[in-house]
C-alpha cells in the first residue's frame, strides 16, 4: 500500500500516465520494484521513497539519507531488448535537464557516460536498467539534493550548487522530462537524445550512443545484464 508522504519537500504532482508509490522506508527502490514487478505490478509503476537502507550505486551502497530523490518508473517494453540500453541516455537528458533548471544559472552542470550528472565536477545524480521480472525494465533515478553527502566525489544541489528546491520538485520535473524522453525517443529515435544531450554537454558520444574515443564502450556492453 503505497503511503502519503508527511514531509511536504516530498509531495509532487505526476502526469497522470504513472501509478504512484511512495515509501518513507525500503531497503532498495530496486528491491521494491522487482518485488511489485513479480506480483502483477503494471507499467508505469513509480515508486519513490525518503530513506532507503541498502540502495546500490554504480560501484556499491549510494549513500541515501532522507532528503534525496530515490525513485524508479516500472516498464512493459513493446520494443526488442536489445534496444533497452538505449532508455539510459533519454533517462540521463531527463535528470540533466531537470539539474540544469534546479540550479542557479552558471553552475558547472556536466555529464558522465552514460549515466551520471555531475555538478563541478562532482556526482550529484545517476541513473540505473535492471530487469525486472520476465519481461519488464526499470528505470532508476538517485540525486542527491539536499542529504549531507559524506566524500569529494559527491555533490548535492543544495549544499553545493546553492539550489532552492526539495526532493518532490525534482521528481515532478524528472517524471515528465522523462515521459516526454520516451516519446520523443520513440517518434524521432536516439540520434535526437543523443543531440541533445551533445547540445548540454556530452560531446563525446555518437548518434548510437556510443564514447567516440572509446569504440569498445558501448550501451550494450555497459548494460550487459539487461541481455539476460
Amino acid at each position: 500500500m503505497s503511503e502519503q508522504p508527511q514531509d511536504p519537500r516530498l509531495q509532487a504532482q505526476l502526469p497522470p500516465v504513472y501509478e504512484p508509490v511512495f515509501m518513507a522506508e525500503v531497503d532498495s527502490i530496486e528491491q521494491e520494484i522487482a518485488r511489485r514487478a513479480e506480483a502483477g505490478a503494471e507499467e508505469g509503476l513509480l515508486v519513490w521513497a525518503e530513506h532507503q537502507r541498502d540502495g546500490q550505486g554504480q560501484h556499491g551502497v549510494w549513500s541515501s539519507p532522507p532528503g534525496g530523490l530515490y525513485c524508479g518508473v516500472f516498464l512493459q517494453p513493446d520494443f526488442e531488448r536489445a534496444l533497452w540500453p538505449e532508455t539510459a541516455l533519454v533517462a540521463l537528458l531527463a535528470l540533466g535537464t531537470t539539474v540544469a533548471e534546479l540550479v542557479p544559472p552558471l553552475t558547472g552542470l556536466d555529464y558522465r557516460w552514460p549515466n551520471d550528472v555531475l555538478i563541478n565536477g562532482h556526482k550529484v545524480g545517476g541513473i540505473a536498467l535492471k530487469p525486472a521480472g520476465d519481461e519488464g525494465l526499470m528505470i532508476l533515478c538517485q540525486l542527491n539534493v539536499a542529504p549531507p553527502i559524506e566524500g569529494w566525489e559527491y555533490a548535492s544541489l543544495v549544499a553545493d550548487a546553492g539550489a532552492e528546491t526539495t526532493p518532490g520538485e525534482a521528481l515532478e520535473r524528472y517524471s515528465r522530462y522523462l515521459l516526454d524522453g520516451l516519446q520523443r525517443w520513440h517518434d524521432e529515435g536516439l540520434p535526437a537524445i543523443c543531440q541533445s544531450l551533445r547540445a548540454r554537454g556530452l560531446a563525446a558520444i555518437d548518434e548510437s550512443g556510443n564514447m567516440r574515443s572509446q569504440p569498445e564502450q558501448t550501451l550494450q556492453s555497459f548494460f550487459a545484464d539487461l541481455a539476460s
